[in-house]
């Protein structure tokens, strides 16, 4: 038995960025538009959508100011501007963060407040509101414009969480691939890995289904047969088309079961250095992850060494253990096996990451095949180390 609720319209395809006049006439006649500081600036797209907007008659306000792993400071500084300039909708522009970004300024415009209280480690507030949110990524990784989930990271405390409320599933989201053909090399790679842990996560889940699953396949698969191409090319527009799809799909399959402990780990890790990509951090931990809970998984991940790597080995326990061998292979092709020691981390804060990791996120690790504690991530996170 599995609930299916996906109220975003999804507006797929090369051009698509052309109608959103017409998807948002009826929102309002006023946009914040949130974004990072400098990629959808340097590469014309943040010119494009204020153009089209104010082109229809719509006022529009930037707030550029999101960082690469979001902040819940930033948040709440953009909400008081919403608030003040009485803003109508809401359109996350870039990459995961400044989507996301988007989701948590709807909430806490809404509602009134500071971000931090309606997140379950902080106030536990359950908004029952929030500005419609638009999403359109530049990147192809997140899936956060088809899925009711934000992370944020609170500063302070080093706590990097994920919020999920059905009242911030974007209204629509434009996936427009011709947007994604100036990401450099490396945020190839690693937005492309993050859809793919997205899909393998939510294949391991104990959650999983035939949605899902279908989903998830295809979309691991069009990773691995895609992303070199896009990754020595980036103006390959069959590649960036598939790898969107791939993305949008893995978002859809968060929704419909959501990752395991491996995110949560990764939030761990970047909640004390958000330097680290979060692509490049799930792949860093994801196969030590996978061998550590062989024994509950190998089954599923002899299915993955067929359909994702096209592996024929008869004998179950092999193919699993073929897959790893694989996604590491895979993974080197593009620089991601790095060590968390090579990356400014210490060993005397492995301990407390994973305490971290386990408190916030919790309830994904318990979505994993195997039980786990907060010990077994520290286990992981030390082997990655």
């Amino acid at each position: 038995m599995f609930n299916i609720f996906l109220p975003t319209r999804i507006v797929f395809g090369e051009g698509a960025l052309n109608k959103l006049p017409l998807l948002v006439k009826d929102l309002g006649k006023k946009a914040m538009i949130v974004t990072g500081k400098k990629s959808t600036k340097q590469s014309g797209v943040l010119d494009k959508v204020t153009k089209l907007l104010e082109e229809k008659g719509m006022e529009t306000i930037v707030f550029d100011k999101v960082q690469p792993n979001p902040v819940s400071d930033d948040v709440d500084e953009a909400a008081q501007i919403a608030i003040k300039e009485k803003v109508d909708f809401l359109i996350g522009l870039g990459g995961g963060s400044a989507i996301d970004s988007s989701k948590a300024i709807a909430i806490t415009a809404a509602m009134g407040g500071n971000f931090w209280d309606y997140v379950e480690v902080g106030g536990g507030k359950k908004p029952d509101k929030a500005l419609p949110v638009i999403a359109i990524p530049t990147t192809h990784g997140t899936g956060t414009e088809a899925d009711p989930f934000a992370v944020i990271t609170n500063p302070r405390t080093k706590e990097k969480v994920g919020i999920g409320y059905n009242i911030i599933f974007p209204r629509v989201s434009i996936v427009d691939p011709t947007l994604m053909i100036t990401l450099p090399k490396d945020q190839t790679a690693y937005t492309s890995m993050d859809a793919f842990y997205h899909s393998l996560e939510a294949f391991l889940n104990i959650g999983a289904n035939v949605y899902s699953d279908t989903l998830a396949l295809d979309s691991m698969k069009r990773i691995v047969v895609n992303l070199q191409a896009a990754y020595e090319n980036g103006n390959d527009i069959y590649a960036r088309t598939n790898l969107a799809w791939a993305s949008t799909e893995a978002g859809i399959t968060e929704t419909l079961t959501g990752v395991i402990a491996n995110h949560a780990i990764e939030h761990g890790l970047t909640g004390f250095n958000p330097q680290l990509p979060h692509g490049l951090g799930l792949c860093i931990t994801g196969p030590y992850l996978l061998e550590y809970i062989f024994d509950d998984c190998y089954e599923r991940l002899s299915v993955l060494s067929k359909e994702v790597f096209n592996v024929e080995e008869y004998d179950v326990k092999k193919s699993g253990r073929l897959f790893i061998e694989k996604l590491y292979e895979f993974q080197n092709r593009f620089e991601l096996n790095q060590k968390l020691s090579t990356l400014g981390f210490k060993e005397d804060q492995l301990e407390q990451i994973a305490q971290v990791a386990y408190k916030t996120m919790k309830g994904v690790v318990v979505k994993s095949p195997k039980r786990m504690s907060e010990n077994d991530l520290y286990q992981i996170i030390k082997r990655a180390f």
